[in-house]
């Protein structure tokens, strides 16, 4: 005969009690992985594009100049810090935004259950999608005052003006409405380029200079949520 335990004897885990103490090591755990790979392929690119230019410097102090070799490494070195690494930036940025959407919007969908409370008492869900609904959400539902959050909030709208223009392949020589522009060149400020033409005004084009712009992106995930946490909106 099997015996029987009295479940009685061990604590009840509260749902909401455990996420408090830990929704922010978990978000740590599942950021990790990107921080590492950041620093790892900034590193691997920055180490190529020094390899290619000791390599060009190496040929041009060559007795038996190939000037045809020397300009092969001028060509690769060009490559590892122009396309590889903007490329690798805007793949990055758009990896980083897509797992912030998904997860504010995963933490409002669980956020009566979380709570243990029945939804049904409530009022209906926002009639929106992706960050927009997450946005009405924290509003209408959470009953969180935006204003606490105004700055990750700005700080991710406005990434999702730049997120579009990569999906789409609009980072070279486009035009836009004044707003997305303005969007676009108030989050730039230390994190990238947004350069007119000189030729034609009003025409745009995006160049990613800062590597850190992408670790940036992950500590104001942190700051949001160490924001949601104390209003009871978890990861």
């Amino acid at each position: 005969m099997s015996k029987v335990y009295n479940i009685d004897m061990f604590p009840k885990i509260n749902r909401e009690g455990f996420l408090k103490e830990n929704h922010l090591y978990l978000l740590n755990l599942a950021l990790e992985p990107y921080v590492k790979y950041i620093k790892f392929t900034e590193a691997y690119l920055e180490n190529q594009v020094e390899n290619f230019q000791q390599k060009h410097l190496e040929s041009l102090q060559n007795e038996n100049k190939d000037w045809r070799k020397s300009e092969e490494y001028v060509q690769q070195m060009l490559e590892m810090d122009n396309e590889f690494a903007q490329k690798f930036r805007e793949s990055i940025i758009v990896q980083l935004f897509s797992f912030f959407e998904r997860t504010i919007v995963g933490s409002c969908e669980m956020y009566y259950s979380n709570k243990e409370i029945d939804e049904s008492n409530f009022d209906g869900t926002p009639d929106k999608a992706g960050f927009d609904y997450a946005k009405t959400f924290l509003k209408k539902n959470a009953r969180i005052n935006l204003q606490n959050i105004n700055d990750e909030l700005g700080f991710f709208s406005k990434l999702n003006t730049l997120r579009n223009r990569i999906v789409h392949h609009q980072t070279l020589y486009f035009y836009d409405e004044e707003k997305p522009i303005n969007d676009l060149r108030a989050l730039s400020k230390n994190r990238f380029k947004l350069v007119e033409n000189k030729t034609y005004p009003s025409m745009f084009h995006i160049y990613f200079d800062e590597p850190k712009f992408s670790l940036e992106i992950i500590e104001k995930i942190k700051s949001l949520y160490h924001k949601l946490g104390q209003n009871g909106v978890y990861y």
